[in-house]
Order: structure tokens, then C-alpha cells, then sequence
């Protein structure tokens, strides 16, 4: 019997987490701010492209690789890129807004700001919502930190491997006659 009740206790504290989430959902639609945070990921995607490409541009304009290393460059390449990657999505920032902005409400009142936002006064309320930003920006460029700076790190290594293996010529030396 015990089990059975322990059972019902946690269905019931389950659903009431689900609930409560989809709640800082809705409300974080209502608000604007989970297509504002998706869009920041995307861009911090789209930058760490950019910088590897600049690294890989760097290392390659000193370089004259064979085919072979040119590919085995564009490997540490993709790997990288995998790795700097940003390993949360919607369920988790969902759950890092609630943390920080949503636990300061019952459900009651989380019922009341969906309304609320969803109102023309409700969308002025937005400067509200984005001084809780400031702190979930944080957060999240934090624990990105440690990702971004090991996978820097790997990445130099690879291509220095990749480097002393190629035995490449430079490319300014390459243009010179050898004696």
C-alpha cells in the first residue's frame, strides 16, 4: 500500500513539474523571450563558425598541404565545430528561465502573466523580462566558457598534429628556389 501511495505522490508531483513548466513556456512565448534566446544560440553558432574558419585560414595560408592533409585539416575542422556547439536547447532553457524568473510565482499567478502578456499592456512589461535576461544571458555564457576554451584548445592541438605530419612547406618558401 505504501508503494502504491508513494506511486501516486510522485505521478502527481511529476504532472505538477510538467504543468508548471509548460506554464514558463507559454508565458516565455507570450513574452517573446524564447524565440529571442533561440535566436542568440544560433548566433553564437553561426560565430564560432566564423572564428574557426579564421583560425583554419590562418594555419592554411602558411601551409601548401597535400589533398590528404587538406581533408585531415577540414576533419579537426568539423570537430570542432561539433564541440564548441552548445549543448542545450528549448526543454533546457525552459528549465534555467523557471529557475531564475519563475520560481517567484505560484501557479496561479504564472495563469495570471500568460494572460497578462498576452495583453497590449502585458507586451510594454518586456523591459521586466529583460533584466531577468541579463541573468540568464550569464549563465549560460558561463557554463559555455569551459566548452568553447577545451574545444579551442583540442583544436590547436589537432592541427599542430595535423602540421608536423603534413611536413608542409610554407607557402612563402615554397615560392623559392631551392639551393
Amino acid at each position: 500500500m505504501r508503494v502504491l501511495w508513494l506511486a501516486v505522490v510522485l505521478l502527481c508531483a511529476s504532472t505538477y513539474a510538467a504543468d508548471r513548466e509548460d506554464k514558463i513556456k507559454t508565458l516565455m512565448e507570450a513574452q517573446g523571450l524564447l524565440i529571442t534566446i533561440e535566436q542568440q544560440l544560433v548566433l553564437a553558432r553561426v560565430q564560432n563558425q566564423e572564428q574557426a574558419k579564421r583560425m583554419m585560414g590562418q594555419v592554411m595560408s602558411q601551409l601548401n598541404p597535400s589533398p590528404e592533409f587538406q581533408r585531415r585539416f577540414e576533419g579537426a575542422f568539423n570537430k570542432f565545430i561539433k564541440a564548441v556547439e552548445t549543448p542545450w536547447g528549448a526543454d533546457e532553457i525552459v528549465e534555467v528561465w523557471g529557475k531564475y524568473y519563475g520560481e517567484k510565482f505560484t501557479d496561479e499567478e504564472l495563469d495570471q502573466l500568460v494572460e497578462f502578456y498576452s495583453s497590449k499592456l502585458g507586451q510594454k512589461d518586456a523591459i521586466a523580462n529583460r533584466e531577468a535576461l541579463v541573468q540568464f544571458n550569464n549563465h549560460f555564457v558561463e557554463a559555455g566558457k569551459p566548452i568553447a576554451d577545451k574545444a579551442v584548445q583540442k583544436y590547436i592541438k589537432d592541427l599542430q598534429l595535423i602540421a608536423r605530419e603534413c611536413n608542409c612547406k610554407r607557402s612563402n618558401q615554397s615560392a623559392q628556389p631551392t639551393q
